[in-house]
Formats: structure tokens, sequence, C-alpha cells
């Protein structure tokens, strides 16, 4: 019942999303801010990036997004800044509380507030979203498509293995709140904090121990300083030489059109192709 619900008010911000889009945005607008490096990427992808007035601070890929005018950081973005590129439209994620999308609001800028993906299916509806308020609804058809195929070979697996994916030195992981995890899943793989509850949290190393995974995935850090770290020479994935660190970080953390690549290449990576 509470599922049904959850899905329910889901549905309901998503129509929500997609009308403040196609009601308020003046009609070809041509001057985007973009407040996150995966709606940069998306962007440029969508065939846009010469809308864009400015990006955040940590927007660097394509290399042409290097170029753009920067706004500062997703968190503290220099309003004034903002205000003197004289932008039609923001797209930022979901502020938690935060006065900045009202401020830009008050000053008379249309803001999108794009929901926190969760699944991979969640960065589709991203890119529809940021379509939607680009007029570009034929080339997001198309993106999504492309990024669909490549998972297609990905999704199948007779025996998952436990997977510990750090994404940064110090512990820190995904859990089922997270699309890292669902990415894991479509790698064929089974992510050993699938349980916990959160998006992002530093987990022990001895939760690790504990759970002994068949497999390591690292984003940061080297494989021979992991297998130094106190009883991993004990662990399933270090004594079978299963620490893997050539997935490109950015690519496969942040939700965007790169990602789908990455999760091909963690997926053969599993299968021992590569």
């Amino acid at each position: 019942m509470r599922k049904n619900k959850s899905k329910r008010v889901e549905k309901i911000f998503l129509f929500s999303c997609f009308i403040m889009i196609f009601c308020f945005l003046p009609a070809g607008a041509a001057r985007v801010i973009s407040l996150l490096p995966s709606y940069t990427e998306i962007i440029f992808e969508l065939g846009a990036g010469a809308e864009l007035a400015g990006v955040s601070t940590f927007c660097d890929w394509p290399p042409a997004a290097a170029q753009k005018e920067k706004i500062g950081d997703y968190l503290r973005p220099n309003l004034e800044k903002i205000y003197s590129l004289k932008p039609d439209l923001v797209f930022a994620g979901i502020w938690q509380g935060s006065p900045v999308a009202q401020e830009l609001r008050n000053a008379g800028i249309k803001v999108v507030e794009l929901p926190e993906e969760r699944k991979i299916e969640d960065i589709f509806r991203t890119v529809e979203l940021i379509a939607a308020g680009l007029g570009r609804k034929k080339e997001a058809a198309a993106l999504v498509k492309k990024m669909k195929t490549g998972l297609k070979s990905a999704l199948a697996a007779s025996r998952r293995p436990a997977v510990y994916l750090e994404v940064d030195e110090g512990g820190w992981t995904a859990g089922k709140r997270s699309f890292l995890s669902d990415a894991i899943e479509k790698a064929g793989g089974k992510n050993i904090f699938a349980g916990e509850d959160k998006s992002y949290f530093q987990a022990s190393w001895e939760a690790v121990v504990k759970r002994d995974p068949d497999a390591v995935v690292l984003l940061s850090g080297s494989a021979g300083d992991f297998a130094r770290r106190p009883l991993a020479q004990g662990l399933k994935a270090v004594k079978g030489g299963r620490v893997f660190t050539g997935l490109d970080r950015d690519a496969f953390s942040r939700p965007g059109p790169r990602i789908a690549a990455e999760i091909r290449k963690l997926r053969a990576w599993l299968d021992g192709r590569e």
C-alpha cells in the first residue's frame, strides 16, 4: 500500500515538473544555466551546448563546457554572476531547504528543480525533462534510445557476484537510494550495501570485511593500496584478483549520458571479459 502511494506521489511530482516547464518557460529560451555536471553533459548531448550561458565550477565535460562562464558550485552559486548572465532558465537539482531557488525566482528567473536520480531509468526521465525545457524532444528520444540500447547486453546475469563499490577513499559507498546501486545491478552484480536505505554513506571497514565481497570496484585509490588494508588479504575479491579500477570516475558517478558505456565496461569485467 505504502509502495503504491509512493509511486503515485512520484508520478504527480513528475507531471508537475512537465507542467512547470511547458507552461512557464518563455518560448524560444536561448540562455540556459546548468548547476550540475550531469545536466551540462545532457544539454551538450542534446545538441544545445550553444544555449548554455553558464555552468557550475564542476562542469568539465565535454571539453567545451570548460569554455563556459562559471557561476560557482551547486550549493553556493554566485547569484550576482547568474543575474549578470540574464538566463531564461536555470536547471538545478532539488535544493533541500535552500533559499537559492526562490531567490532566483524572485528575480524573475525561471528555475526547474529536477528530482534526484535513484535508478538508471530516472536518468532517462531527467533527459526528457531537460529536453522539454529546451524544445528538443526528438533529440531526447534518440539519446534515451541510444542509452537503453547500450544497456541491453548488460541486463541478464546468471549469478550475481557481490560487489563492494568504493566511491571515495574512507569507505564512502552507495546505498539503495543511489542510482549507482542500480548501475551495479544492471552490470550483473549485487551491491553489498543495497540493503542500506541511503544514497551515499561512509561504511565501516569491518562492515565490508563481514560482507566479504566477490568483487571490489574502486573509483578512487589503487588496487595495491586496497589489498594492504587490514584483513584485506582474506577477502574473496582480493584472493581472486577481483579489484577493478578501470571505470571513468566522473562518467560512472554522474547520472548522465556516459554512464551506459561504463555499465557495459563493468559488466565485461564482472563477466571476466576484460
